[in-house]
């Protein structure tokens, strides 16, 4: 009998898994901080080609003043309550809910997860990476196709002639498995 829906995703979790954990062996052996790297230069990037770099620039600094300037602010209330209370000096945060337009924020990160495979692309490392990312992205039509029928393996084959697209390594073996029988 054939896998249920459960035991497939199982199995695509555990699959997904031990890719990550592969490319995290692979970057702390070669190099522990290039993936850090890379997203911070596909960020940079991708401010640049949004042609927002210098408006981010400013809008960090002045992020930065207004946590200092609130920090001092709750600093000074905090030593009035402790000096009417009698009581020690304790800092609050006050994380009160503000409305936050996400915008920029979702533009520079599509950007640069564009720009990062760019820059992953240029090196050994990085190409192994981005051929693990994109085992992992396939992972359930993987294991979909591994315990499929013959004709949905040879719509899968078709489907990939015309849309020009090259199977994963997993995916070619996953065709390579013999065919579920239907009833069993």
């Amino acid at each position: 009998m054939g896998l249920t829906v459960a035991e497939k995703e199982h199995w695509k979790e555990r699959i997904a898994k031990r890719i990550d954990n592969r490319i995290e062996t692979m970057v702390a052996k070669e190099n522990p901080d290039f993936l850090r790297r890379t997203a911070e230069e596909a960020r940079a990037k991708a401010l640049r080609s949004l042609g927002i770099d210098s408006q981010q620039r400013e809008l960090e600094e002045i992020e930065k003043k207004r946590e200092e300037m609130q920090l001092r602010e709750r600093r000074l209330k905090a030593e009035q309550n402790a000096a009417i209370k009698g009581t020690h000096v304790e800092e609050e945060i006050d994380r009160a809910g503000y409305y936050y337009d996400h915008t920029v924020d979702d533009a520079v990160r599509a950007r640069a997860s564009a720009l990062e495979a760019e820059i992953l692309a240029s090196s050994d490392l990085g190409r192994r990476i981005l051929a693990l990312r994109t085992e992992k992205d396939n992972l359930l039509d993987t294991v979909w196709l591994a315990t499929s029928s013959s004709q949905i393996k040879e719509l899968w084959e078709h489907a990939n002639k015309v849309l020009e697209v090259t199977p994963t390594t997993l995916e070619e073996k996953a065709l390579r498995i013999a065919p579920v029988q239907e009833g069993q």
